[in-house]
């Protein structure tokens, strides 16, 4: 009697699984935000004009595909609450307000969230309350709290859409141990991407039995860029061909816009079909920043009774948000919170006599850096109460411009667009030295003669430049936020000569000597005084876990570099007048005129 019993009981089960799947066909649309990067209003609260997308123009976007009767899975990848002033607003001024970025993800019935670097960026203060104002699912696999070795965030997360059952894995760039600093995540290590997926794949698999399996990384696709394969930052190809189990793969974090296939490392281009260890296709999705560009993706799914399994076709595009008028009911919901952050940031804080560009500042030494470097001087003594030696500093926007008159807070934004914190660490000489050559030999061309590029364009397999439609402009080997300079040293750069021998110093800039064995004061932001660049760890050798721990900082701010420029403005009695420091140059200087004229047509093409 027990024995037909256990057996009814296990027919019925069976039969009862086999039943709760749905029949026919199932279809519904995942659509993939990510980077927005504050880009909340068709409105840019840096420059004071009105733009063509916003989270605003992918509201109507999503009304629309409800409209036509789809059911949508919506997800956002991650790095928004640094950009723009809208989000800047929140994290540090208007903090004992709810979150305008947890409102628009409430609003808009968002499914899941993943955060990304610049998310943690923000610091605990701002990430820890906007994940308790998100209704979604907040999820990241592999930022472990170092306490109880368990996920910080919710690893994964199961969602059911028209009887579907869909898991859902997020994970973030491991690099930000490289990028920020660890004040910013205390308590929290970051694990790498393709080993917390074999972990997480297989505790999915067989806990949840799920019908699909979608990976949301703030990761973009292409870690060829970087050959270190362990702990990389842009591994999502990676863990797709690496890790059995996913279905589709949506990234972001290198804002190149992934429309299914993967990077094919022999062209160079993103043509290539990635496979799984078992030869399974899976698609790579993800958008643009700055809500420029949105993954749209159709799925239809069939159950096959005798496999026992779903067959999946995914039908996927980017989307141009622009495409879309900027819904009325969001804009009108939002208003109030626009009308408060344009209120700050149209603030006067001084006025300026010198214009300030930073394409001067991206073929040798300019008003621009100078600018940084003695603003970066300043704030170590009167802030840190430090003396720096030496300051570091690079363009942080290719594209930037101070104009000449009043300066308002929304001028922070484009002279400084990211929320770095401050140090004075301390480096050897020979340490800066190699700092030095790094940035210089990633920066400029080895140029054998006098019809060579000046600066150091990627090229493709058969020689050529890579033009980056995005950009509109000519991809170089590194972004021009690594062409780090000095402050505080007279020096010449040899384009002619190759590393090692391509910097020479003459002497620190009040004339006295510069000795290779001495510890200098350096004044530097936290992106490249954590690692950020390889400046650090691959230039001057010093270990990462040294730089995390923060072993060499002597002093740190604890607002971001920005708060202390708009407070450094704000104390001016007079007009500000910029003087170049003139402290370094380009040789030969024929050289360095004839690669200027040509590569900057290549780098700016509109000006």
């Amino acid at each position: 009697m027990k024995k037909g019993f256990l057996l009814m009981f296990s027919i019925f089960s069976s039969l009862s699984l086999f039943s709760c799947k749905p029949k026919g066909e199932v279809n519904f649309t995942i659509v993939e935000t990510t980077d927005i990067h504050g880009m909340i209003f068709p409105y840019n609260f840096i420059t004071d004009k009105e733009e063509n997308t916003s989270m605003a123009n992918i509201c109507s976007y999503i009304k629309k595909l409800k409209s036509e009767g789809k059911t949508v899975l919506l997800l956002d990848n991650g790095d928004t609450l640094q950009g723009q002033p809208t989000v800047y607003y929140y994290n540090f001024i208007a903090t004992n307000e709810k979150h305008i970025w947890a409102e628009v993800l409430n609003y808009m019935n968002y499914d899941v969230v993943t955060m990304g670097n610049h998310d943690i960026e923000t610091g605990h203060n701002v990430y820890d309350k906007i994940v308790k104002e998100i209704k979604a699912q907040v999820i990241v696999a592999n930022l472990i709290n170092e306490k109880t070795k368990e996920p910080y965030f919710k690893p994964y997360t199961i969602i059911k859409k028209n009887g579907v059952k869909i898991a859902i894995l997020g994970m973030i760039e491991p690099a930000i141990e490289r990028q920020l600093p660890k004040i910013l995540y205390e308590g929290i290590i970051a694990e790498d991407m393709v080993e917390c997926a074999k972990k997480w794949i297989e505790i999915i698999k067989e806990k949840e039995k799920p019908d699909m399996i979608v990976g949301l990384f703030h990761s973009g696709a292409n870690y060829t860029e970087d050959k270190e394969k362990y702990k990389n930052e842009n591994a999502s190809q990676l863990v797709a061909e690496e890790v059995e189990g996913f279905d589709i793969i949506f990234v972001g974090h290198d804002h190149q816009g992934w429309n299914g296939k993967g990077y094919d490392e022999t062209t160079k281009q993103k043509t290539k079909d990635v496979k799984s260890p078992s030869g399974k296709i899976i698609p790579i999705y993800g958008g643009v920043n700055a809500a420029r560009s949105i993954a749209s993706v159709d799925v239809k799914m069939i159950y096959d009774k005798d496999a026992k399994k779903w067959n999946i076709d995914f039908n996927g595009e980017l989307i141009d948000p622009s495409q879309y008028e900027a819904d009325k009911e969001f804009l009108e919901k939002f208003n109030n919170d626009k009308e408060k952050i344009k209120t700050w940031v149209d603030r006067d804080i001084g006025e300026l006599n010198t214009k300030l560009t930073s394409d001067e500042a991206i073929f040798g030494d300019s008003y621009f850096l100078s600018f940084i470097h003695d603003l970066q001087f300043e704030i170590a003594e009167k802030e840190l109460g430090e003396k720096a030696d030496i300051s570091f500093a690079a363009p942080l926007s290719k594209d930037a411009v101070l104009n000449i008159g009043k300066v308002k807070v929304r001028d922070m934004f484009n002279l400084y667009p990211y929320e770095n914190f401050f140090y004075v660490m301390k480096l050897t000489g020979k340490q800066i030295k190699d700092v030095m050559e790094y940035s210089y030999c990633r920066w400029f061309n080895l140029m054998t003669n006098i019809n060579d590029h000046l600066i150091y364009f990627k090229k493709d397999a058969n020689g050529n430049l890579i033009f980056n439609n995005r950009y509109n402009s000519y991809d170089t080997l590194t972004q021009t936020y690594n062409y780090e300079s000095m402050g505080g040293l007279n020096y010449t750069v040899d384009v002619r000569k190759g590393y090692g021998e391509r910097v020479n110093i003459i002497s620190m800039s009040d004339g006295s000597p510069f000795d290779l064995n001495k510890e200098y004061k350096v004044a530097i932001n936290s992106y490249r005084g954590s690692g950020g660049g390889g400046h650090l760890t691959q230039g001057a050798k010093i270990d990462l876990k040294t730089l995390q721990n923060m072993d060499l900082v002597i002093k740190s701010t604890d607002k971001d570099l920005r708060f202390y420029m708009i407070k450094w403005f704000e104390e001016q009695t007079n007009s500000v007048t910029v003087e170049k420091l003139n402290n370094w140059k380009v040789i030969p200087e024929d050289y360095l005129k004839a690669g200027r004229e040509r590569d900057y047509k290549l780098l700016y093409p509109d000006k």
